[in-house]
């Protein structure tokens, strides 16, 4: 990291310590025979996070079939990693600024967030703006840029819907979009969230986009989640 990145993290640093957090936990559950060391959360079951993977694998498809025509551009995305892990991890992880969408996931009670990469978020101003892609210093966004992401987000929330459509109807609904971790107050930082990392690739632009899911808005259905 340079002086000139201003503290944020790389997203090959932020893929590196979500890596670490996997591992330590993978590495505390075996030493303790099984159970989850304190500051690890164990809320979720192998088999409920193989049905969020495969219900995000279904989203990554439908995002891929919609966008392409939207952005008028070949759209990749792909479930990277499905692991949970702490609020306050998540926060940690994320770079500053980025694009944050808080959303709610009625009829579930509680909030979600879906973070943008900054160079995806680029990416999708310049296509939905019919500019070529091009390579810009992450920036919090203009007041025209927040307008343009908020159908962004809107987009993807009604796909979210769609692919959740087998378990829950669920009405997802933008609340706010924030560029700073900080400012996102969905749970305390100690409780367990559920974090579905996905690959995209817009043209050459490469990044991730993350659901980061409190496990307190997703229990009432988690018995729906077993395989």
């Amino acid at each position: 990291m340079t002086d000139d990145d201003d503290g944020a993290l790389s997203q090959d640093e932020i893929n590196r310590l979500l890596g670490a957090v996997d591992a330590a936990y993978a590495a505390d559950k075996e030493e303790s025979g099984g159970s989850a060391a304190e500051n690890y959360p164990n809320k979720f079951s192998r088999d409920q996070l193989g049905e969020i993977s495969i219900i995000h694998e279904k989203f990554a498809r439908i995002v891929k079939k919609s966008f392409s025509v939207q952005l008028r551009s070949t759209i990749n995305m792909d479930v990277a990693s499905v692991c949970q892990l702490t609020m306050g991890d998540f926060c940690r992880c994320i770079p500053t600024p980025t694009t944050l969408g808080v959303f709610n996931m009625e009829p579930l009670k509680g909030s979600a967030v879906l973070e943008i990469d900054p160079l995806i978020t680029n990416a999708l101003i310049d296509r939905i703006s019919g500019k070529t892609i091009s390579t810009k210093t992450p920036h919090e966004l203009t007041d025209s840029e927040t307008i343009i992401m908020k159908g962004i987000f809107v987009s993807l929330l009604e796909n979210l819907r769609e692919a959740w459509s087998e378990i829950i109807d669920l009405q997802p609904r933008l609340i706010k979009i924030e560029s700073d971790p900080k400012f996102i107050r969905l749970v305390p930082p100690a409780e367990g969230v559920v974090l579905v990392t996905l690959e995209t690739k817009i043209e050459n632009v490469e990044g991730m986009l993350n659901f980061c899911i409190p496990y307190p808005v997703i229990e009432p259905i988690t018995e729906k989640l077993t395989l």
